[in-house]
């Protein structure tokens, strides 16, 4: 910056020095002409002012005028006769004036001023002549050293020179701050430049007021930018970063020449040693799954998402796996290459097996039941139902038998039902109307009891839901704090509309669960009270399907208890479902 700075320096100069010489020039060559023309004038009307003494034969007169002019002019004045001779001078002795001052004075024969060179001297003649007849009477000559004549140029000239030269200290002077001014702050902005491409977005400059700063202030804006962004590029790295390092499936990255780019952590968990070395070589020469790699093909040749069901052996292991792969695409729509993830299925598989295991398993379990009613049937027709007695005991055994059967088989299907999938008919129902016509239907129940239900709904309870699912979630949960809240115990239901959602609970004056048994109490078949869940005929699959309904109707369910003083169940539901259901 330095030699940039000086070579604007001197074409700024050099410019100038130009303009000054040709301006000097100019200006010298009107001086010049303009002074002698002043001179001439000058010593015309002082030859002038002598003639007319020397015309009027005025002798006094001529040598005051003589010596008045010398006094003027600076030379030796003389009063010459048509001949030559000299009939007057100044009486000044600066100048020595021969006896015959010029020859050929014949060649004087106009009435202007005549100027001449004798050697070192300028010789001015004004011939005099009579303003009657116009004769000649004689010439006036003036006689003066010719540096006396030019000393007035050499004056300006040498007032022009320094006057010149204190306008060139000046004008350097002024050139040098404005380039300092000027060239200063984009050495500045240059160097601020040179830090911000060696990656220094921190890097600034000093702002400068005026025009000058405009570079100044706009790069600093442009690297605070830079910055701003760095910053931000490093902070969508690090969260993408951590985000594809923690998440729970396998994720491997291909670029669009099959190199294998990133690996996560979970990949590298699920598949082990195999993937130690994977980044930077082609993705066919170290997979070793041959499912795989025909995915990664298609996805190449097709262009378009695959999503596949493999089992792969891992170790001793055979895992499930649902893998999805799918192309990276730019902004015009070029493959960039393609992402693979693993998401680990194998415990949905086994979970998946366990629940048709346990249909099976439920299924087997209701044929000793169903025999001990044919059994008892067979009896009867074979003569005992000639007994009253034994008829009716037979009978009673065969109804409640049949009876808590029907209830296992029933709950066994909604629960299969609401496991595998259905939908929800949603439309505007209201919570209020629901819970009043299931504590109807309970109500005889209560009675024989001997329990008191209190009932209490505040705001509109007007909900999106479907109105037979809702029905049976509250005819689960009331009737459970029926079947477990003692004779002459209290059941408090309430209902609540608050901005945006509308809450039921139901609680009770029931024998309570204990603590470590809340968060199994939503299991099928987890019974608190075994023994008293039979005798009521309860089947221990009620809550399990009273969550899956919440849930399907993306509600929360709560839970507060403490033994032997009973239980709180609250439900919280949103007004509006702005999600839609399709399967659940």
């Amino acid at each position: 910056m330095p030699d940039f700075k000086n070579r604007v320096l001197s074409f700024f100069l050099v410019g100038i020095m130009l303009v000054f010489i040709l301006l000097a020039l100019i200006v010298g060559g009107l001086v010049h002409y303009t002074v002698k023309e002043k001179r001439l004038q000058s010593y015309q009307s002082e030859l002038q002012l002598v003639s007319l003494a020397a015309v009027n034969k005025d002798t006094g007169l001529l040598e005051k005028q003589l010596g008045r002019a010398e006094k003027d002019l600076g030379g030796k004045l003389l009063y010459l006769s048509p001949k030559g001779k000299v009939l007057a001078q100044s009486k000044s002795e600066k100048e020595a004036v021969p006896d015959q001052p010029l020859n050929g004075l014949d060649e004087y024969k106009g009435s202007s001023l005549v100027s001449t060179k004798d050697m070192d001297r300028l010789v001015y003649t004004l011939p005099v002549k009579n303003q009657t007849s116009g004769s000649l009477e004689g010439y006036v000559q003036l006689v003066i050293p010719e540096k006396t004549a030019n000393s007035t140029e050499r004056s300006i000239w040498l007032a022009m020179s320094l006057g010149f030269l204190i306008s060139l200290v000046i004008i350097l002077f002024v050139s040098i701050r404005v380039l300092n001014r000027i060239v200063k702050p984009v050495e500045e902005a240059t160097s601020t430049a040179k830090e911000l491409a060696r990656g220094n977005f921190k890097a600034r400059t000093y702002e400068y007021k005026g025009d000058v700063g405009e570079l100044n202030f706009s790069l600093n804006v442009l690297a605070r930018n830079l910055e701003k962004m760095t910053k931000s590029y490093e902070s969508q790295q690090d969260r993408l970063k951590t985000l594809i390092e923690n998440m729970g499936s396998g994720l491997i990255l291909i670029d669009s020449d099959g190199y294998i780019t990133i690996v996560n952590r979970a990949f590298k968990e699920i598949f082990k040693e195999y993937t130690d070395s994977w980044t930077g070589h082609l993705f066919h020469e170290v997979f070793p799954y041959k499912e795989i790699k025909e995915i990664v093909e298609d996805t190449f040749i097709m262009e378009t998402n695959i999503r596949k069901q493999v089992v792969l052996p891992i170790h001793i292991e055979r895992k499930n796996f649902d893998v999805y792969s799918a192309p990276v695409l730019n902004s015009l729509g070029k493959l960039r290459g393609i992402v693979l993830v693993f998401h680990d299925i194998t415990e949905l598989k086994k979970l998946e097996q366990m629940r048709k295991d346990f249909v099976a398993n439920v299924s087997h379990e209701l044929k000793t039941p169903v025999t001990s009613l044919k059994g008892f049937a067979e009896t009867l027709l074979d003569g005992a139902d000639g007994n009253p007695e034994i008829r009716r005991k037979f009978l009673t055994i065969m109804w409640n038998e049949s009876d808590r059967l029907q209830h296992l088989i029933q709950d066994l299907l909604d629960l299969s039902k609401v496991e595998q999938g259905f939908s929800l008919n949603l439309q505007k129902v209201s919570l209020s109307t629901i819970v009043e016509e299931v504590i109807v239907m309970l109500e005889t129940k209560a009675q024989e009891k001997e329990i008191t239900i209190k009932y209490s709904a505040e705001g509109n309870t007007m909900i999106e839901g479907d109105s037979p699912r809702l029905k049976q979630v509250f005819i689960n949960l009331i009737n459970n704090s029926l079947n477990y809240t003692p004779k002459g115990g209290r059941i408090t239901i309430r209902l609540k509309e608050s901005s945006e959602k509308v809450t039921f609970s139901v609680s009770d004056t029931g024998i309570g669960i204990q603590k470590e048994e809340v968060s199994r109490i939503f299991e099928r078949f987890y019974r608190v009270d075994k023994a008293r869940s039979r005798n009521s005929g309860g089947t221990g699959l009620g809550l399990a399907i009273v969550k899956h309904l919440v849930e399907a109707h993306r509600g929360r369910i709560h839970v507060k208890s403490k033994p032997g003083e009973g239980s709180t169940f609250t439900l919280v539901f949103k007004k509006n479902l702005m999600i839609e259901f399709t399967n659940y």
